[in-house]
């Protein structure tokens, strides 16, 4: 004689796409600047808010990001290097950086760079409190070194 189990199986009370999606969380020392990045970046408003909280669903990439008040952020406390968003191709990239120009956020620009052993177009923003985002294309999958005057690629830009 066999037992079946009546336990219900939780599900989540949100909806994305996938069985899984990345949550990152930040502190933000200037919440609202902040905000105000992190929907350019997105291109989405947060989807909640709450005093010393911003929250957004995105569906692409696929990311739980939220942000949190703080009264100061250390860089590279905990190892951090920088966030990357990769692309699948250059239309995507021209995309994301033309926004990013009319916005005024691009530091950086490189092409044909050979970073982290592969050979990637790709650009930079930086968020209120010194985060590095880089957004990227892949364009040779591995190569046998990195340019000698990226040193730092895999570090964020300088």
């Amino acid at each position: 004689m066999t037992t079946c189990s009546t336990t219900s199986v939780k599900k989540s009370a949100v909806s994305f796409a996938g069985n899984a999606r990345f949550h990152l969380a930040l502190n933000a020392t200037n919440l609202e600047a902040s905000i105000d990045f992190y929907t350019q970046l997105f291109g989405a408003t947060p989807t909640k808010l709450r005093p010393g909280y911003a929250k957004w669903e995105v569906a692409e990439p696929s990311l739980n990001f939220t942000l949190n008040q703080a009264q100061r952020v250390e860089q590279n406390q905990s190892g951090l290097s920088h966030f990357g968003i990769q692309v699948k191709d250059q239309t995507q990239l021209e995309f994301h950086l033309e926004r990013f120009r009319k916005a005024g956020l691009v530091k950086l620009e490189e092409a044909e760079t050979s970073c982290c052993f592969a050979k990637q177009d790709k650009f930079w923003v930086q968020d209120p409190d010194g985060h590095q985002i880089e957004f990227f294309l892949v364009t040779v999958a591995d190569v046998p070194e990195n340019d000698p005057q990226h040193q730092a690629c895999c570090a964020g830009s300088n």
